[in-house]
């Protein structure tokens, strides 16, 4: 639309919906567009540290916290903030 048309109150610009647009967008892209984007992301990942020989990551996850809260005071932090 140009600055003329944007001045006249007769012209109604047409509604977009944005978020279809970009769903659309999406759901429309081609292989190499997918790949591309995925081997964008994938440059921004941080490796994590090897797992200890036999241990899962529920073994070495459950329970740590990164600091020296009590579980009952993670629980309890939900309610404090709302």
């Amino acid at each position: 639309m140009t600055p003329a048309q944007l001045q006249d109150p007769q012209i109604v610009p047409e509604k977009r919906d944005a978020l279809i647009e970009a769903v659309n967008k999406l759901i429309n892209r081609t292989k190499a567009e997918m790949l591309a984007s995925r081997a964008r992301v994938m440059k921004t990942v941080r490796l994590g540290r090897p797992l200890p020989e036999g241990k899962t990551l529920a073994d070495v996850v459950e329970g740590q916290w990164p600091g020296d809260e009590t579980d009952e005071q993670i629980f309890e932090a939900p309610e404090r903030l709302s």
